[in-house]
């Protein structure tokens, strides 16, 4: 089992892991760890905020592209390749075999661009607002949370999607089920528990679940299957979307409704 998750973790991060064995179909046995392969990034990320604000840089605007930019490098900026692989797909018109055609071509397209300005600014920009509208260490939970819920965005667009028919995303997408997105649901609500932000665990945890059976949906209707990088995908576009949820439940929470 350890052999395993450090694979997923040397194949999902840039966390240096020795002595990896294992291949692709043994590794996708432990794909419920993800999330906390998210908790992970959101550590590097939470760090950093924090090393930045000990220096009292004041700049949020630039504090949100440093975070993002430690996030995204953390990961090896898988996800980032599949949300424009992605964007290009969904704007490319024709059947299903031309749309993963167009997925699996190396050059990006202006769809793929545009899906990956705006996603990535829109986590950038509202970064930026948390960074210079709450407490630093709620700036620092907000991180860890919304990237262990980004990797359920992800393990649920697994769970409910169709395996392809080739690329190493298929296994992960094999062996996802049920029981995998259980406990996929159950630890950002531990993390969000340890971190005393348990009630916007919740919220974000159930968002996340819909959000990437919805996903998955879409793509197994529009594309007959789910890739590695519909995957990627959904977990970017996660990310944006449980940022600007926290800036729009930024009301509750001043007000005591959502505390712990």
């Amino acid at each position: 089992m350890l052999q395993e998750i450090k694979a997923l973790i040397a194949f999902m991060t840039k966390i240096p892991v020795a002595n990896v064995t294992c291949g692709f179909e043994d590794m996708a046995k432990y794909f419920w760890f993800m999330p906390l392969i998210g908790t992970l990034i959101g550590l590097f990320g939470a760090l950093i905020a924090y090393g930045l604000y000990s220096i009292e840089f004041s700049a949020p605007l630039l504090v949100g592209s440093i975070v993002l930019c430690t996030l995204l490098y953390m990961q090896g900026f898988h996800h980032v390749d599949g949300l424009g692989d992605y964007g290009d797909a969904w704007m490319v018109m024709g059947n299903k075999r031309k749309k993963l055609e167009v997925m699996k071509d190396v050059n990006i397209g202006i769809g793929g661009i545009m899906f990956l300005l705006f996603i990535e600014f829109a986590s950038v920009f509202a970064l930026a607002h948390l960074y210079g509208s709450v407490s630093i260490f709620e700036f620092m939970k907000y991180i860890i949370l919304v990237e262990t819920c980004s990797r359920l965005v992800l393990l649920a667009c697994a769970t409910c999607g169709i395996p392809a028919t080739e690329g190493t995303g298929r296994y992960l997408v094999k062996k996802s089920n049920e029981m995998f997105l259980l406990i996929g649901i159950l630890t950002p609500l531990l993390i969000g528990y340890l971190l005393g932000v348990f009630k916007i665990a919740i919220m974000l945890a159930t968002i996340s679940a819909f959000f990437g059976m919805y996903f998955a949906w879409k793509s197994n209707k529009t594309l007959g299957c789910v890739t590695g990088d519909i995957l990627g995908a959904s977990a970017e576009m996660g990310r944006a979307l449980l940022l600007v949820l926290i800036i729009a439940l930024a009301p509750a929470v001043k007000y005591g409704i959502l505390n712990i």
